[in-house]
């Protein structure tokens, strides 16, 4: 009896280990069909095609792909393919997600920064072309301050800090080029209103107001006010390009002042010459 207790023992613990070591093959062997051990396959190279052909190659090679990111750059075809992970030539199983930056159709816009007259145009080109925009050739104007940026131009347009346009865009810097040794005369301003008065000392003279003394008025009631007085004054006297003008104003003209329209447009007043 002990004898054949310790046979049919014997015989279970024979049978548990084969079935044991059975189990193990067709664990082993599942998970060798789950995960396609030793089947691999070359990623191919998509970079540059457009976005319909290069997900139609990843299907033949039997692989899956996500639009990771979007990118714009000029000198790409819109829609096509700027980035892949895992990169081209890579090893990696069938059934594997291809990461890809596609190249966006139109330029995404951008807002414009708060620039003028707080920055060098050296400044000013290193934060625009951070930003994606393109910087052209600066123009200088008369003005005080040596190389400060005074305004923008996009297509030829003035340009303001937060307006919105695509990046990319061309954007000319208006700049600075300092009082030099050029003069003028010192245009006549009397009896001008007040916004009158700003655009003939920037358009025409290249000139820049100093101290505005317009008490207790509004920002529209100034636009309207008329010039009374100003420093220096008219009669003979030279200014620098791009110096300023002081100016006074008044909500009507006073009784004592007198005005001579005839000497808005005097021909003296521009002609500039250079000190020696």
């Amino acid at each position: 009896m002990k004898k054949y207790l310790t046979k049919t023992l014997l015989y279970n613990i024979l049978i548990a280990i084969g079935l044991t070591i059975i189990l193990l093959m067709l664990v082993n062997w599942g998970l060798r069909v789950y995960t396609r051990h030793g089947q691999t396959l070359v990623v191919p190279d998509i970079h540059g095609l457009q976005f319909d052909a290069a997900t139609d190659t990843l299907s033949r090679y039997g692989l899956d792909y996500e639009i990771m990111d979007s990118a714009y750059m000029t000198d790409k075809p819109p829609l096509s393919i700027v980035e892949q992970s895992p990169k081209a030539g890579s090893s990696v199983k069938s059934g594997r997600t291809i990461y890809l930056t596609v190249n966006a159709s139109s330029a995404p816009l951008a807002d414009v920064p708060d620039l003028v007259g707080k920055s060098s145009f050296k400044y000013a080109k290193i934060q625009l072309e951070g930003m994606g925009f393109k910087v052209g050739e600066p123009v200088y104007k008369p003005d005080p301050h040596r190389d400060a940026l005074i305004g923008m131009l996009v297509s030829g347009r003035p340009l303001k800090a937060g307006s919105k346009i695509p990046k990319g865009s061309t954007i000319t810097l208006l700049v600075g080029e300092g009082l030099g040794n050029a003069t003028i005369p010192v245009p006549y301003l009397i009896g001008l209103h007040y916004d009158e008065a700003l655009i003939k000392l920037r358009e025409e003279y290249n000139l820049t107001t100093g101290a505005v003394m317009a008490s207790g008025m509004s920002d529209a009631e100034k636009s309207r006010a008329y010039v009374y007085k100003q420093s220096p004054e008219y009669g003979g006297g030279r200014i620098h390009l791009g110096g300023e003008i002081d100016l006074w104003l008044a909500k009507e003209m006073p009784d004592n002042i007198e005005v001579h329209t005839e000497w808005y447009n005097s021909s003296d007043n521009t002609d500039s010459t250079s000190d020696e």
